[in-house]
Formats: C-alpha cells, structure tokens, sequence
C-alpha cells in the first residue's frame, strides 16, 4: 500500500495523488517498491531491506544524493510475540520524504502537528523516528508492569503458565537488545555524517533520538537481568513448593496407614484378644487415634509435615 501527502498551505500533510513531499509504504510488494524506487531514482533494496524481516540497520548515501537510514522498530510477530523489524527512511534529492515498514504504527504524532515549508523535511524524519523509537520505550513499560504481576503471584505457583510468560517477555527483550544496539552504531553513524554536511542543528535532534534510544537500550538490558534472576527464583519457588505438597501427602499417607495396618489386624479371621469384649472397639479405635496423634506430633516437631 502507498499513501502520498503533500504539504498543505496550513502546514499539515494532506493526502494527494502524487509522490510530492511525504511517501508512506506500508507492507509492499517487490512491485510497488521498484515503482517507489523508479520514481525518485534510488537503489530498489532502499525500500527492499524491509521484506527482510532480519535486515541489519544500516545509514547509505547513493550517488544521486538520496539518503537511507533503515532502523529497527518492535511490533506484534504472526507468532503472537513481540519482535522487531526494519523500516526504511528516505529522503531524496528533491527534499521528498520516504517512510516504509511492514506493520502499522500509530502515525497520528506524524500526521497531526505543522511543518515548516522549509525545515520539513527535517522535521518530519525527527518525527518519524522519535516515534519509532517510542514504541520501545511503550513496550517496555508493558514488559516492566507485566514482570511485576509475576513477581506478586509467584510466591504460591506451581503452574507453568507464568514462566511461559516470563520467557516470552524475555524473548522480546532480547530482539529489542540486538536492535537497539544495531540503532545505537547506526544513529552514531548518521550524526557524524550531518556533523560533517554543517547540519549540526538536525543533528543535535538527531542526538536527542540517539539518548532516547540509549535510555531504551539501558533498560532493556536492566529487564533482561531482572528477568534472569526471577526466572531462577521462580524455578526454585516451583520446585520447593512442590516438594512441600509431596512432603505433605508422603506424611498424610503415612499417617493414614497406620488406622489400615491396625483395623486390617483386628479384621483378621482368627482368634485375638479382647474380641468377646463389647467395648472392644471403642477401645482399638482410642488407640488408633492415639498413635496417630503421636506420630502426627512427632512429624510436626520434626517439620515433616
């Protein structure tokens, strides 16, 4: 799908039906992107690199002076888990601006403020990737809520559905560190190459994307050990829990075999003592209580039971 927007007298981006000043490409075919690639005269695998779901990121300046930053941003996987994928950011040699991913985004930050008819462009690639990067920071809120509801309700578990949950978390994290780590060179790359153009004032915002994708990467790193330690923490909660309910029915069968073994004694079919006694039975059944209150007592004082 291609969407093409034009600046507006009022300085919004209104939708036209011509590539002008703001390309949105969102899920391709090879088809549409050679005729996105055609049009402005830049490399077709600019806007390829994102049907590659593991397409490293990269900063690129072609002979014609158009401009790619291909990035990493998170989004929902087909496998129901959180993953990250390229997007490519152009800007081109008539001041055009490219933006092509695979998985929609909530653009209404890109879509809803003014630009200025000359620093536009600027304006609009700082917008488009503090907003790719803020998906981050989203997620890892989500992850940092979600790892505290584990942490409360996993005192008493013996199920497996929180750690599953657990390594899901700790997945998506570990795609968000290889990514973030890629973003980091790349955007570091990218600044020093505006440094040297004399576009140290785009490059200042650049820096600021550059810090917020740092916080993101720090934290990120700082989940992923949290993670790791409650994971073992977890197993071994599981494990003592469960050996506390074996302990527990070992010791009630235990306890309960001793009324059988006495009241299969007396079921016997042969003589034994007190058997012509009418209180006979109350009797045996005093002393099967007895001796299993006393073993019961001794289990206890022991933390057997």
């Amino acid at each position: 799908m291609i969407k093409n927007y034009e600046l507006s007298e009022e300085k919004k981006l209104i939708s036209t039906g011509e590539m002008k000043n703001f390309t949105y490409v969102l899920n391709p075919t090879r088809e549409e992107i050679g005729n996105v690639s055609e049009y402005f005269d830049f490399p077709f695998d600019y806007l390829g690199g994102i049907l590659d779901d593991y397409e490293n990121a990269r900063f690129e300046t072609d002979e014609n002076d158009n401009n790619l930053i291909l990035l990493q941003y998170p989004a929902q996987s087909n496998y129901d888990e959180i993953a990250t994928f390229p997007y490519s950011l152009i800007w081109t040699k008539n001041e055009s601006v490219v933006l092509a991913l695979n998985h929609e985004i909530d653009n209404t930050p890109i879509f809803g403020r003014n630009y200025d008819f000359k620093r536009y462009k600027h304006q609009l690639i700082f917008q488009i990737m503090y907003q790719m990067t803020h998906i981050f920071h989203d997620y890892l809120k989500d992850f940092r809520m979600r790892r505290r509801k584990l942490e409360v309700g996993i005192k008493n578990s013996t199920k497996n559905d929180q750690i599953v949950d657990l390594i899901a978390i700790q997945a998506s994290l570990i795609y968000f560190e290889d990514a973030l780590s890629n973003n980091r060179e790349v955007l570091v790359k990218f600044i020093d190459y505006l440094r040297e153009e004399d576009e140290d004032g785009f490059a200042d915002k650049i820096y600021d994307i550059y810090v917020e994708m740092d916080q993101a990467y720090t934290e990120t790193k700082i989940q992923l050990k949290l993670l790791e330690n409650l994971r073992d923490l977890f197993s071994n909660i599981v494990s003592n829990n469960l050996n506390i309910v074996m302990k527990i029915m070992t010791s009630a069968t235990f306890v309960l075999g001793i009324p059988a073994a006495i009241f299969g004694f007396y079921g016997i079919n042969v003589p034994i003592p007190g058997q012509t006694l009418h209180w006979m039975v109350w009797g045996i059944l005093l002393f099967t209580l007895t001796i299993s209150g006393i073993v019961v007592w001794l289990l206890r004082k022991k933390d057997m039971i």
